[in-house]
């Protein structure tokens, strides 16, 4: 006689229906979704590596065209893959959604809209519109309207990526953010600035924001709430001012014209990295601006571009960089007319920054600065010491007069200055010499060692290459 055993097989994780395992997936958090390869190697490795795929749609990489030579069957071709594919993963969990495509025509917005949509049911966490046109982007009439009346609360806060180029956003009455979100990119993007306030204030957990090119009905952008977890912002050629309060930032970037920002509730900034397009903008009031805005800064990348470097300066000015240990300068001097404010421009830029241990300046300039003659004396400037500079490395010298005086000025007064690093020529080294003949880069060489190297005490370590 056989005895079969009536116990029933033990349930396993992949033996679940293809739909719930997508729905449980979807709702752990990275860490414990990679724990379940211990539970279990068939459900890690066979059913849960395809339960959250990522998807990218690029029409480059699909059609193998450069995005100028884009014909309108590339963009039909790609529109018909793109919904095949859409189709075999409809109710399933999709993580990841990226669509990259130049926004052409608005016949496409439609589609666009569809694709959107399986986002908002698809339970995906980090979408990508990325519809701008090739050709930079200057000259544009229609930008694509995101359909936020396809999402729901829920759909809304499972978002945590967002990017969205070429898009205008038309916030409905009752948005209240995106509650989980953590990286928002907006580039090219229209929307109202009171709009894009209220949505800002309600990103409660949002990290990493960068808005690029976006067009604002007002010239500033005040977020005076509170955003307690952001630790990165860039903004972009936005001619806007902006105010931000979050008081954990760690990294700013700039990339404009001059424009008043202020960040200082941002008392954790550890680095600000700023380039300045303007060339009508004058020094000083770029630096108080800036004394304004970053006072809390640790390490500030100034790249500036000047017509105007003003005469006089405001030497019993009173703001200061009180926690700054780092600057790296680019200067690029536009015209003659201010070869010979270098030396007080530098020195007042030097006195702001009184916890200062590293020090770089770039020179470069359209005019001759080689053995210039003009300017003032470092002994005009008084005694101010430096006495945490540790570190110079200046590039782009050429034995200007206001060059070399602040050089030694530096020195005369850095008790604890230990490396001094000076490169000769143009900066950066492929900038074109606009004289006649050769550079005169041995006779600068010269002068720097002659003149800085008797000041030097014997345990600084001292360079001076071309």
């Amino acid at each position: 006689m056989v005895v079969t055993s009536t116990v029933p097989r033990q349930a396993l994780f992949c033996d679940l229906p293809p739909d719930i395992l997508y729905r449980i997936a979807s709702k752990l958090p990275p860490k414990e979704f990679a724990r379940t390869s211990v539970l279990s190697t068939e459900w890690f490795t066979g059913c849960m590596r395809s339960a959250c795929p990522r998807l990218t749609f690029d029409v480059v990489a699909m059609c193998k065209c450069e995005m100028k030579h884009l014909l309108y069957t590339h963009v039909w071709q790609f529109v018909r893959e793109v919904d095949g594919v859409l189709r075999k993963h409809h109710g399933k969990v999709v993580e990841t959604l990226q669509i990259r495509i130049s926004l052409a025509d608005r016949i496409l917005a439609p589609h666009i809209d569809t694709w959107v949509g399986f986002a908002a049911i698809s339970r995906t966490k980090n979408l990508t519109l990325d519809l701008r046109p090739p050709g930079g982007c200057k000259q544009y009439d229609y930008l694509y309207v995101f359909p936020f009346h396809l999402f729901d609360q829920e759909s809304i806060s499972r978002l945590q990526h967002l990017q969205l180029s070429f898009v205008s956003l038309d916030l409905p009455s009752q948005f209240k953010g995106f509650p989980n979100l953590r990286m928002l990119h907006l580039q090219i993007v229209q929307v109202n600035r009171k709009d894009l306030e209220h949505a800002l204030s309600h990103c409660c957990t949002l990290e990493w924001l960068c808005i690029h090119r976006c067009r604002l009905d007002d010239d500033q952008l005040t977020l005076d709430s509170p955003l307690p977890r952001l630790l990165y912002l860039r903004v972009e050629f936005c001619s806007t001012k902006i105010r931000f309060n979050a008081a954990n930032l760690a990294t700013f970037e700039y990339h404009g014209g001059f424009i008043p920002i202020d960040l200082v509730r941002s008392f954790k900034l550890q680095s600000a990295n700023i380039k300045l397009l303007h060339k009508d903008a004058f020094f000083q009031r770029v630096l108080i601006s800036l004394l304004n805005g970053l006072p809390s800064v640790q390490s500030l990348t100034l790249d500036v571009c000047f017509r105007n470097i003003e005469k006089q300066w405001f030497w019993d000015n009173t703001l200061k960089f009180t926690n700054l240990e780092h600057l790296q300068l680019s200067m690029l001097i536009v015209s003659d007319e201010d070869v010979d404010k270098v030396l007080c421009s530098l020195a007042f830029l030097m006195r702001v920054t009184p916890l200062i241990e590293k020090l770089e300046v770039h020179f470069a300039s359209y005019c001759s600065l080689w053995l210039a003659e003009a300017g003032p004396s470092r002994r005009d400037l008084g005694k101010f010491k430096y006495v945490h500079l540790k570190h110079i490395w200046i590039t782009g010298f050429r034995a200007a007069k206001g060059q070399l005086e602040f050089l030694l000025h530096l020195i005369e007064n850095a008790p604890a200055l230990e490396i001094l690093l000076v490169e000769i020529g143009e900066y950066p080294p492929n900038n074109f010499w606009l004289g006649a003949g050769e550079p005169p880069i041995e006779k600068a060489m010269e002068i720097a060692r002659t003149c800085v190297h008797p000041m030097l005490s014997q345990n600084i370590t001292f360079d001076v290459k071309e």
